[in-house]
């Protein structure tokens, strides 16, 4: 009988799904009926195998960034791509994987150059799937009795690529010409070596190519012991069980997430808009067209099936821009994988849960699908994540309204915290070049839920398993010293259950000639509110990093004087009453490169953000906001202005109960004397509109550009605003 090729498989896979509406054709589950012990007792064999390779892999790389931020990851997949289960590490990418596994079943690979025991095939270009160039891509063929059985992937993130400025987060990169080394779907070994010119591509045209080529080592060594493994696990249990129990996997997750959505949500359509800056007016970029801010729209609109499937739109999706903050349609629905498994909670983290899935393709030449016009091809993704991990957050208001309608007030959680990166650049305190990522960015709140304040530093909506690192083992990475690194107060938002906060690092340069510091954008805002909680919650503020060049800290310190260990209230910044400095800058607009290197003794404050709150403020229980004061996880002009609460002050912090009710029924009868009624609002705002009043140059251009692209999206908003048909922004 002839045995189908990859690319006949995926089409009869196709056809099964399309006829029966299981994966696979798969009617029954049949292993796990027979078996379900031992059907559940590989699973998690399975997924500890790559939770092996994943440790095994990260030790052999190596680099800072892999070894103790532990940003990679690895998983196991069916033979024509579909992910069966993943390690931890960077969980946004097993759809991005199982894709460039496809794409090299689809592009003929199988007959030319063929698939091999052994043969490593990488990507890292957008163009092709490619999240960003600094995320490196790599698959191996698994072979069991010279029958091709499975695939081992893996991705691990860089220190640097090669980009126009050094480092991993190129989001100053003005065109795809300055994203760096491109790897472009190709096989770059065989017998489980590199080939020799892979090798020299790399140290030609990355700067830390010896931390480079250990994430590749790493990357295969992780991978060789997940097939090592496989096949042990393969002897004991049987290859018809494997190849049975694998698929059924796959379709057992699909079904699961079928389940939450058609019993826990409401069918219908729910929309969520999301807006994410760039404010970059005025500072130092590479080219002259990058002198402005950009806005970006964010929309979401989900249509929820009765049958549990779903519709995804970014009608509205804002145009390009000329910085690295551009994505490729198929990385943006990894991503979404990935916050969809937040939401929905598999017991199975595979791809099954996407193929319940429809995913609009969104407007050609928006920042969601910027290779599709001519003008678009050449865009960047330094850093597609930027607007891509704030649109996935979206997903939190659009899943928790619909709990919400059905009960689940368990279920619900406010949006995700947003991500501000710390980059190094120079020469380190043992005498070599080395750029990258402290990984703090990784440890940011997690939302507030439905019923309780989110946690503080322990979570990150790509790393839901975040891991900031140890103090002391980054500093042996980097020419810094750690001053402080403490819970931000108040970062978490304002609600009746307050987001987690996040945390702020201090570091004082120590052991290089000259250091860059990059604060960068990796899914930030600068300007604007974007995500805004729910329920009557209040958002919290945009990132706020300080700098001091050229101080007076050595003196401090000879002198035995206090530091800066914190970042201090917002209106009197630390670094700004116990240090003095040539240059500091204690509320510069984020991102930014600082002008110059930065020498010993200078300080930087690096905050990490918190994540949304849910609910009036002034529903807080009065004993929890007495817990945050005693903390310090509030200031007393929040608890007084924002909760409402009265309290004194005697070594500890002690509510007056009787007089907070006061208080917050004063604040109610204030709110509504300022309320006013929405026909009003709305005559207003529709003036203001028309006129285009007081918009600035980026916020007419986000909007012109969201109407262009989604002519239907630009109906509705004239429809809204009852504005002529021939308004443009």
């Amino acid at each position: 009988m002839h045995e189908l090729s990859l690319r006949e498989q995926l089409r009869a896979n196709e056809e099964a799904f399309a006829y029966t509406g299981h994966l696979f054709g798969l009617d029954t589950l049949a292993r796990k009926e027979k078996d379900p012990g031992t059907y559940e007792a590989v699973w998690h064999i399975l997924s500890n195998l790559c939770n092996l390779a994943w440790e095994v892999g990260c030790k052999v790389s190596s680099s800072p960034i892999a070894v103790e931020g532990g940003d990679a990851l690895w998983a196991l997949h069916l033979p024509t791509g579909e992910a069966i289960c993943v390690s931890r590490g960077i969980t946004a990418h097993p759809g991005l994987l199982a894709s460039m596994i496809r794409n090299f079943i689809e592009l003929g690979y199988e007959e030319y150059p063929g698939f091999h025991q052994g043969d490593i095939f990488e990507n890292n270009d957008p163009h092709y799937g490619g999240i960003h160039s600094p995320d490196f891509d790599m698959a191996m063929p698994l072979f069991y009795d010279g029958k091709l059985v499975a695939w081992a992937s893996c991705v691990s993130h860089v220190s640097d690529c090669g980009s126009v400025t050094p480092g991993s987060v190129g989001f100053l990169n003005p065109d795809c010409f300055s994203d760096g080394l491109c790897i472009s779907m190709e096989k770059v070994g065989e017998n489980d070596q590199f080939y020799p010119w892979y090798e020299k591509r790399i140290r030609s045209r990355t700067r830390t190519p010896d931390f480079v080529m250990g994430d590749a080592r790493g990357r295969l060594a992780g991978c060789v012991t997940l097939r090592e493994r496989l096949n042990d696990v393969i002897d004991k249990y049987g290859l018809d069980f494997f190849l049975d129990a694998t698929k059924e996997y796959v379709e057992d997750s699909r079904r699961y997430a079928v389940g939450r959505v058609r019993t826990q949500t409401v069918p219908g359509r729910i929309r969520k808009s999301q807006f994410k800056d760039l404010a970059m007016k005025g500072k130092n970029v590479i080219l002259g067209k990058q002198d402005i801010d950009c806005l970006f729209n964010l929309p979401m609109e989900v249509e929820v099936g009765a049958d549990g499937n779903l519709n995804f739109s970014l009608r509205g999706a804002s145009g390009t821009v000329p910085f690295g903050e551009n994505i490729s349609p198929t990385a943006l629905k990894s991503g979404l994988l990935n916050g969809y498994s937040h939401i929905i909670g598999f017991d199975m983290f595979n791809s099954g849960p996407a193929a319940a899935w429809e995913v609009e393709t969104p407007p050609s030449g928006s920042w969601a699908n910027p290779f599709e016009t001519p003008e678009g091809f050449s865009s960047s993704s330094g850093v597609a994540w930027a607007p891509a991990v704030m649109w996935m957050s979206n997903l939190y208001e659009v899943f928790g309204r619909l709990f919400q309608m059905r009960g689940f007030v368990e279920e619900m959680a406010a949006g995700a915290a947003t991500t501000m990166t710390a980059e190094f650049a120079g020469i380190t305190q043992l005498g070599y070049y080395l750029a990258g990522l402290t990984l703090e960015q990784a440890s940011n709140g997690s939302p507030a839920r439905g019923f309780t304040d989110g946690e503080n530093s322990a979570w990150c909506i790509y790393t839901p398993n975040a891991d900031f690192g140890n103090a002391e083992v980054t500093e042996l990475y980097y020419p810094i010293l750690y001053l402080g690194r403490n819970i931000e107060p108040d970062s978490g938002g304002y609600g009746r259950f307050r987001g987690g906060l996040g945390h702020t690092a201090v570091w004082m340069v120590y052991g290089t000639p000259g250091l860059d510091y990059q604060c960068g954008c990796a899914g930030m805002r600068a300007k604007i509110v974007a995500n805004h909680g729910m329920y009557g919650a209040y958002p919290t503020w945009p990132d706020a990093p300080s700098y001091a060049h050229g101080t007076n800290v050595k003196e401090l310190i000879e002198e035995r004087k206090p530091l800066v260990h914190e970042r201090g209230p917002a209106e009197n910044p630390t670094i700004e009453t116990a240090i003095t400095a040539g240059d500091l800058q204690s509320q510069p607009v984020a991102p930014f490169l600082t002008h110059e290197p930065l020498q010993n003794y200078d300080i930087i404050i690096h905050p990490i953000s918190g994540a949304q709150a849910m609910g009036d403020p002034l529903e807080r229980d009065a004993s929890a906001v007495e817990d945050d004061l005693n903390k310090g996880w509030t200031s007393e002009r929040v608890a007084e202005e924002i909760h409402g609460v009265r309290f004194s002050h005697s070594g500890l912090y002690s509510i007056d109960h009787q007089a907070t009710q006061r208080r917050r029924a004063e604040i109610r009868e204030e709110r509504k004397r300022r309320a006013v009624p929405f026909k009003e609002w709305w005559t207003e705002e529709r003036r203001k509109v028309e006129a285009r009043q007081d918009m600035n140059p980026a916020v007419l251009a986000m909007w012109r550009s969201s109407m262009e692209l989604s002519p239907g999206y630009g109906e509705e908003i004239r429809k809204f605003w009852d504005l002529p048909a021939d308004f443009e922004f």
